[in-house]
């Protein structure tokens, strides 16, 4: 398709007279750049958007982290072995997805998925997806109703983005479901065992907690990034250098992390394949120490890690994720189920700019 544009001679420049006054901001604004900059001095740097190959890393500033990581070793990192026993494993994931708006608010589809593996191999379940036409009145509505059918405390959720809170209530309830209905399984959580942050009230979290170790369950959570920092170091990178499997154990170190959040599993930072990926690895804190690690070990002699994550979340995440054919169904669907009369919607950016109207990682 193409953009109509209007043409244009050379655009001329121009010199502005400046005022004192700005001529004084400009160069006020220059001197906050430039000691802004001086900050950055020698410090890591890891580019957005953008991937290094390993040639263009430079491994100097590893230095003090790995004399930290040599004085902590002895003592903070726990070689693991695989133990096959037979436990199933269980992964669970949910997604959402805005497919429309309305004048009154926005619809969106969720879908959830649960993944076993047991002896027999792999099964799933999915759940969904299930259309929500949200506005602030109705979200709360639907809060209510679920706190009242699972006796889940889960009304303490705030008033956040939208397609979160929808997310964060769907996936709540799913591993409540699943901890309630496993014995004697792993049960892996996309995201950590925190309290505090969007969709995790401490409430809710411990109920789901203490109906796992009911049935002799334990919960685990992977997080692929974390924002917990030792001495400014993300702690991911205190495993680089280890053998895997292993995992180091951070749960005493002081970490800078927000004064709002209040972990309620123990925290490690987990390495479990060859060439894999290190992660934020959090369990159930009521779980001791020793019965957490040996938990890891069944879950290495009983799953498939690709890269150090487990396929079980893996799936969860592949079968819970929309793709666009999918969306293009369930509008389609709606359109014809609700008799949805259609609006354009005119994108302004790409009208207004043509090929320049799109941002950096659209």
């Amino acid at each position: 398709m193409l953009i109509g544009q209007l043409h244009y001679e050379t655009t001329s420049k121009y010199n502005f007279p400046l005022t004192p006054k700005w001529t004084s901001l400009s160069h006020k604004i220059m001197e906050l750049s430039l000691n802004s900059m001086h900050m950055v001095k020698g410090r890591p740097f890891q580019l957005d958007n953008t991937e290094l190959p390993e040639p263009f890393l430079n491994g100097e500033h590893d230095k003090d982290l790995e004399s930290l990581r040599g004085r902590m070793a002895s003592t903070l990192l726990i070689p693991l072995r695989p133990i096959r026993d037979g436990t199933t494993i269980t992964g669970i994931d949910v997604s959402t997805i805005r497919v429309g708006t309305t004048d009154l608010g926005a619809v969106y589809a969720v879908r959830g998925a649960i993944v076993t593996r047991t002896n027999e191999g792999y099964r799933y379940l999915r759940l969904g997806p299930f259309t929500f036409h949200v506005t602030r009145r109705s979200l709360n509505g639907a809060s209510r109703e679920m706190n009242e059918a699972l006796d889940l405390s889960l009304s303490a959720l705030p008033q956040t983005e939208q397609q979160t809170r929808l997310c964060s209530l769907i996936e709540r309830w799913l591993q409540l479901c699943v901890s309630h209905l496993m014995r004697e399984c792993i049960i892996l959580w996309d995201g950590s065992l925190t309290a505090g942050v969007p969709g995790s009230p401490a409430a809710g979290v411990s109920e789901i907690l203490k109906a796992a170790r009911r049935n002799s369950n334990i919960i685990m959570g992977f997080s692929k990034d974390t924002t917990l920092r030792f001495l400014d170091w993300r702690i991911t990178d205190l495993v680089d250098g280890y053998r895997p499997p292993c995992l180091f154990e951070i749960d005493s170190l002081p970490l800078s992390s927000s004064a709002s959040t209040r972990p309620l599993g123990r925290i490690y930072v987990a390495r479990l394949a060859s060439g894999g990926c290190a992660f934020r690895l959090d369990i159930d804190r009521s779980i001791s120490r020793e019965e957490s690690i040996t938990a890891v070990e069944r879950l290495l002699g009983n799953e498939l890690l690709y890269q150090g994550y487990p396929e079980t979340l893996r799936l969860a995440h592949i079968y819970s994720t929309f793709t666009a054919t999918e969306v293009i169904g369930i509008q389609r669907f709606m359109i014809k189920r609700y008799g949805l009369r259609l609006v354009s919607r005119v994108n302004m950016h790409r009208t207004l700019f043509g090929p320049y109207g799109v941002r950096l990682g659209d």
